[in-house]
Protein backbone atom coordinates (compact mmCIF):
# COMPACT_ATOMS: atom_id res chain seq x y z
CA UNK A 1 0.00 0.00 0.00
CA UNK A 2 3.33 2.48 1.10
CA UNK A 3 4.27 1.63 -2.41
CA UNK A 4 1.38 2.44 -4.48
CA UNK A 5 0.56 5.72 -2.40
CA UNK A 6 4.52 6.81 -3.02
CA UNK A 7 4.05 5.88 -6.91
CA UNK A 8 0.83 7.61 -7.13
CA UNK A 9 1.78 10.84 -5.41
CA UNK A 10 4.98 11.04 -7.94
CA UNK A 11 2.36 10.32 -11.00
CA UNK A 12 0.02 13.22 -9.43
CA UNK A 13 2.95 15.54 -9.17
CA UNK A 14 4.06 14.58 -12.78
CA UNK A 15 0.43 14.86 -13.97
CA UNK A 16 0.20 18.22 -12.56
CA UNK A 17 3.14 19.46 -14.53
CA UNK A 18 2.62 18.07 -17.31
CA UNK A 19 -1.22 19.63 -17.71
CA UNK A 20 0.08 23.12 -16.44
CA UNK A 21 3.46 23.06 -19.33
CA UNK A 22 0.15 21.94 -22.20
CA UNK A 23 -2.06 24.89 -20.39
CA UNK A 24 0.78 27.90 -20.17
CA UNK A 25 3.87 26.75 -21.28
CA UNK A 26 5.48 27.42 -24.03
CA UNK A 27 8.71 27.25 -26.31
CA UNK A 28 11.70 24.88 -24.64
CA UNK A 29 9.58 24.10 -21.51
CA UNK A 30 6.18 22.45 -23.66
CA UNK A 31 7.71 21.64 -26.61
CA UNK A 32 10.60 19.41 -25.19
CA UNK A 33 10.41 19.67 -21.40
CA UNK A 34 6.61 18.18 -21.63
CA UNK A 35 8.00 15.28 -23.97
CA UNK A 36 10.29 14.19 -21.71
CA UNK A 37 8.32 13.79 -18.34
CA UNK A 38 5.46 12.12 -20.37
CA UNK A 39 7.34 8.83 -20.14
CA UNK A 40 8.01 8.68 -16.34
CA UNK A 41 4.27 10.01 -15.82
CA UNK A 42 3.01 6.75 -17.64
CA UNK A 43 5.69 4.89 -15.84
CA UNK A 44 4.20 5.56 -12.44
CA UNK A 45 0.61 5.29 -13.86
CA UNK A 46 0.91 2.25 -14.20
CA UNK A 47 2.74 1.56 -10.66
CA UNK A 48 0.23 2.93 -8.80
CA UNK A 49 -2.95 1.49 -10.67
CA UNK A 50 -1.31 -2.05 -11.15
CA UNK A 51 2.54 -2.45 -10.92
CA UNK A 52 3.22 -1.24 -7.48
CA UNK A 53 5.39 -4.63 -6.32
CA UNK A 54 8.71 -4.66 -6.96
CA UNK A 55 9.94 -6.66 -9.89
CA UNK A 56 11.91 -8.17 -12.54
CA UNK A 57 8.62 -6.64 -14.94
CA UNK A 58 7.97 -3.45 -13.26
CA UNK A 59 11.92 -2.52 -12.69
CA UNK A 60 13.54 -4.02 -16.37
CA UNK A 61 10.26 -4.28 -18.34
CA UNK A 62 7.50 -1.74 -17.58
CA UNK A 63 9.89 1.49 -17.90
CA UNK A 64 10.91 0.29 -21.93
CA UNK A 65 6.96 -0.05 -21.98
CA UNK A 66 6.00 2.98 -21.42
CA UNK A 67 9.14 4.67 -23.38
CA UNK A 68 7.75 2.59 -26.62
CA UNK A 69 4.19 4.27 -25.89
CA UNK A 70 5.54 7.63 -26.98
CA UNK A 71 6.61 6.33 -30.06
CA UNK A 72 3.31 4.62 -30.61
CA UNK A 73 1.76 8.08 -30.17
CA UNK A 74 4.64 9.61 -32.44
CA UNK A 75 3.47 6.71 -35.00
CA UNK A 76 -0.22 8.09 -34.45
CA UNK A 77 0.68 11.57 -34.82
CA UNK A 78 2.61 11.06 -38.49
CA UNK A 79 -0.91 9.54 -39.58
CA UNK A 80 -2.88 12.67 -38.27
CA UNK A 81 -4.76 10.13 -36.07
CA UNK A 82 -6.45 13.29 -33.92
CA UNK A 83 -8.05 15.01 -37.11
CA UNK A 84 -9.25 11.92 -38.99
CA UNK A 85 -10.85 11.03 -35.96
CA UNK A 86 -12.32 14.58 -35.45
CA UNK A 87 -11.08 14.87 -31.91
CA UNK A 88 -10.70 18.24 -30.42
CA UNK A 89 -7.24 19.61 -30.13
CA UNK A 90 -8.36 21.07 -26.69
CA UNK A 91 -9.36 17.94 -25.28
CA UNK A 92 -6.73 15.74 -22.97
CA UNK A 93 -6.60 12.93 -25.26
CA UNK A 94 -5.71 14.97 -28.15
CA UNK A 95 -3.08 16.64 -26.06
CA UNK A 96 -1.98 12.88 -24.91
CA UNK A 97 -1.23 12.17 -28.47
CA UNK A 98 0.24 15.04 -29.81
CA UNK A 99 -0.30 17.02 -33.02
CA UNK A 100 2.95 16.84 -35.11
CA UNK A 101 5.16 13.99 -36.08
CA UNK A 102 8.93 15.05 -34.56
CA UNK A 103 11.59 12.56 -34.85
CA UNK A 104 13.45 14.92 -31.45
CA UNK A 105 10.62 13.76 -29.55
CA UNK A 106 12.18 10.37 -29.61
CA UNK A 107 15.25 12.04 -27.99
CA UNK A 108 13.18 13.18 -25.15
CA UNK A 109 11.26 9.91 -24.66
CA UNK A 110 15.09 8.51 -24.26
CA UNK A 111 15.50 11.61 -21.66
CA UNK A 112 12.62 10.34 -20.03
CA UNK A 113 13.17 6.91 -19.72
CA UNK A 114 17.08 7.74 -18.25
CA UNK A 115 14.87 9.62 -15.09
CA UNK A 116 13.18 6.43 -14.61
CA UNK A 117 16.25 4.59 -14.10
CA UNK A 118 17.48 7.24 -12.13
CA UNK A 119 14.77 7.24 -10.15
CA UNK A 120 14.88 3.40 -9.47
CA UNK A 121 18.63 3.94 -8.44
CA UNK A 122 17.79 5.93 -5.68
CA UNK A 123 15.15 4.65 -4.48
CA UNK A 124 16.83 1.77 -2.99
CA UNK A 125 20.08 4.07 -2.60
CA UNK A 126 22.11 2.93 -4.97
CA UNK A 127 22.15 -0.61 -3.86
CA UNK A 128 20.58 -3.79 -4.08
CA UNK A 129 21.36 -4.33 -7.95
CA UNK A 130 20.48 -0.72 -8.51
CA UNK A 131 23.70 0.53 -8.02
CA UNK A 132 24.81 4.50 -9.72
CA UNK A 133 25.85 2.86 -12.93
CA UNK A 134 22.91 0.16 -13.41
CA UNK A 135 20.68 2.33 -14.96
CA UNK A 136 23.43 3.67 -17.83
CA UNK A 137 23.86 -0.31 -18.45
CA UNK A 138 20.66 -0.91 -18.71
CA UNK A 139 20.30 2.29 -21.33
CA UNK A 140 23.41 0.71 -23.19
CA UNK A 141 22.15 -2.98 -23.09
CA UNK A 142 18.91 -1.42 -24.73
CA UNK A 143 20.68 0.62 -27.52
CA UNK A 144 24.18 0.04 -28.00
CA UNK A 145 23.77 -3.44 -27.57
CA UNK A 146 19.77 -3.80 -28.43
CA UNK A 147 20.11 -6.70 -30.72
CA UNK A 148 21.11 -9.36 -28.38
CA UNK A 149 19.21 -7.83 -25.29
CA UNK A 150 15.82 -8.06 -27.47
CA UNK A 151 17.01 -11.62 -28.46
CA UNK A 152 17.45 -12.61 -24.59
CA UNK A 153 14.26 -10.64 -24.27
CA UNK A 154 12.53 -13.01 -26.53
CA UNK A 155 13.99 -16.06 -24.62
CA UNK A 156 13.51 -14.96 -21.64
CA UNK A 157 9.41 -14.59 -22.65
CA UNK A 158 9.82 -18.24 -23.72
CA UNK A 159 11.02 -19.26 -20.20
CA UNK A 160 8.75 -17.11 -18.43
CA UNK A 161 7.65 -19.35 -15.97
CA UNK A 162 11.28 -20.36 -14.92
CA UNK A 163 12.53 -18.22 -11.47
CA UNK A 164 14.01 -15.21 -12.73
CA UNK A 165 15.55 -12.47 -10.20
CA UNK A 166 17.74 -9.48 -10.09
CA UNK A 167 21.29 -10.10 -10.55
CA UNK A 168 23.98 -7.39 -10.77
CA UNK A 169 22.02 -5.49 -13.40
CA UNK A 170 20.49 -7.61 -15.43
CA UNK A 171 18.04 -10.22 -15.47
CA UNK A 172 18.82 -13.63 -14.20
CA UNK A 173 16.60 -16.68 -15.37
CA UNK A 174 17.41 -20.17 -13.93
CA UNK A 175 16.28 -22.59 -16.83
CA UNK A 176 15.66 -26.43 -17.14
CA UNK A 177 19.77 -26.68 -19.44
CA UNK A 178 23.14 -27.38 -17.86
CA UNK A 179 24.69 -24.57 -19.53
CA UNK A 180 24.62 -21.03 -19.62
CA UNK A 181 23.80 -18.19 -21.79
CA UNK A 182 24.23 -14.35 -21.94
CA UNK A 183 22.03 -12.32 -24.34
CA UNK A 184 22.35 -8.60 -22.96
CA UNK A 185 20.31 -7.41 -20.83
CA UNK A 186 19.55 -11.58 -19.71
CA UNK A 187 21.12 -14.15 -18.74
CA UNK A 188 20.41 -17.58 -18.00
CA UNK A 189 22.06 -19.97 -15.82
CA UNK A 190 20.80 -23.84 -14.75
CA UNK A 191 18.27 -24.22 -12.45
CA UNK A 192 20.02 -24.65 -8.61
CA UNK A 193 19.29 -27.53 -6.30
CA UNK A 194 16.28 -27.33 -3.82
CA UNK A 195 17.80 -25.19 -0.68
CA UNK A 196 16.81 -27.66 1.29
CA UNK A 197 18.95 -29.75 0.12
CA UNK A 198 22.41 -30.25 1.44
CA UNK A 199 23.84 -32.77 0.13
CA UNK A 200 27.27 -32.84 -1.49
CA UNK A 201 26.24 -33.15 -4.82
CA UNK A 202 23.74 -30.59 -3.93
CA UNK A 203 26.16 -27.77 -2.52
CA UNK A 204 28.81 -28.58 -5.87
CA UNK A 205 25.82 -28.38 -8.34
CA UNK A 206 24.63 -24.91 -6.18
CA UNK A 207 29.05 -23.46 -6.50
CA UNK A 208 28.87 -24.30 -10.26
CA UNK A 209 25.67 -22.86 -10.91
CA UNK A 210 26.95 -19.51 -9.32
CA UNK A 211 30.15 -20.11 -10.91
CA UNK A 212 28.37 -20.35 -14.35
CA UNK A 213 26.84 -16.83 -13.70
CA UNK A 214 30.06 -14.89 -12.68
CA UNK A 215 30.88 -16.31 -16.14
CA UNK A 216 28.04 -15.01 -17.94
CA UNK A 217 28.14 -11.84 -16.40
CA UNK A 218 31.13 -11.46 -18.17
CA UNK A 219 29.89 -11.62 -21.47
CA UNK A 220 27.53 -9.05 -20.73
CA UNK A 221 30.42 -6.82 -19.74
CA UNK A 222 31.61 -8.26 -22.97
CA UNK A 223 28.40 -7.02 -24.61
CA UNK A 224 28.60 -3.68 -22.94
CA UNK A 225 31.85 -3.09 -24.65
CA UNK A 226 31.19 -4.29 -28.13
CA UNK A 227 27.49 -3.32 -28.84
CA UNK A 228 26.11 -4.55 -31.80
CA UNK A 229 29.64 -6.28 -32.71
CA UNK A 230 28.63 -8.98 -29.67
CA UNK A 231 27.10 -11.49 -31.78
CA UNK A 232 29.66 -11.41 -34.22
CA UNK A 233 32.91 -11.74 -32.06
CA UNK A 234 31.13 -13.29 -29.00
CA UNK A 235 27.93 -14.79 -30.02
CA UNK A 236 29.00 -16.79 -32.99
CA UNK A 237 32.42 -18.39 -31.95
CA UNK A 238 31.10 -19.12 -28.39
CA UNK A 239 27.55 -20.80 -29.93
CA UNK A 240 29.72 -23.20 -31.94
CA UNK A 241 32.42 -23.69 -29.86
CA UNK A 242 29.75 -25.27 -27.15
CA UNK A 243 27.71 -26.46 -29.75
CA UNK A 244 29.43 -28.36 -32.36
CA UNK A 245 29.93 -32.15 -31.67
CA UNK A 246 33.02 -31.73 -33.39
CA UNK A 247 34.31 -29.26 -30.80
CA UNK A 248 32.35 -31.52 -28.26
CA UNK A 249 34.44 -34.12 -29.00
CA UNK A 250 38.02 -32.74 -29.00
CA UNK A 251 37.49 -31.17 -25.87
CA UNK A 252 36.53 -34.37 -24.46
CA UNK A 253 39.22 -36.05 -25.92
CA UNK A 254 41.98 -33.39 -25.76
CA UNK A 255 40.75 -33.00 -22.10
CA UNK A 256 40.45 -29.08 -23.17
CA UNK A 257 38.64 -26.67 -20.96
CA UNK A 258 35.75 -24.52 -22.06
CA UNK A 259 37.21 -21.78 -21.24
CA UNK A 260 40.47 -21.94 -23.75
CA UNK A 261 38.56 -20.53 -26.29
CA UNK A 262 39.45 -16.54 -26.11
CA UNK A 263 36.13 -15.50 -25.67
CA UNK A 264 35.12 -17.77 -22.75
CA UNK A 265 38.27 -17.02 -20.88
CA UNK A 266 37.93 -13.61 -21.43
CA UNK A 267 33.50 -13.54 -19.95
CA UNK A 268 35.26 -15.38 -17.10
CA UNK A 269 38.21 -13.17 -16.59
CA UNK A 270 36.28 -10.00 -16.89
CA UNK A 271 33.62 -11.70 -14.82
CA UNK A 272 35.96 -12.39 -11.63
CA UNK A 273 37.22 -8.79 -11.90
CA UNK A 274 33.84 -6.56 -11.79
CA UNK A 275 32.19 -9.03 -9.40
CA UNK A 276 35.73 -10.15 -6.72
CA UNK A 277 34.08 -14.08 -7.04
CA UNK A 278 35.45 -17.10 -8.95
CA UNK A 279 33.86 -17.96 -12.76
CA UNK A 280 33.84 -21.42 -14.07
CA UNK A 281 36.95 -22.02 -15.59
CA UNK A 282 36.53 -25.65 -16.93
Amino acid sequence: MRARLKYGIVFLVLLGAEVLIAKFGSGILRSYIGDILVIPTIYFFLRALIFAKDSIFSVYVLPFIAYFSGWVAEVLQAFHIVDKLGISPDSPLAIALGGVFDLRDGLCYYVGLLLIGLFLAVETNWKNDRRWWYPLAVILHCTWGSWQTLGGFFIYLWYFRCKHYYYRGVVRTAWNMNAGLSMGLFIFTPKEPDPEDQSVRAVADRIYCEQVAIHEYGHTIQALLLGPLYLLVIGLPSITWAGLPQFQRMRSRKNIPYTKLYCEKWASKLGEKVTKEKAIWH
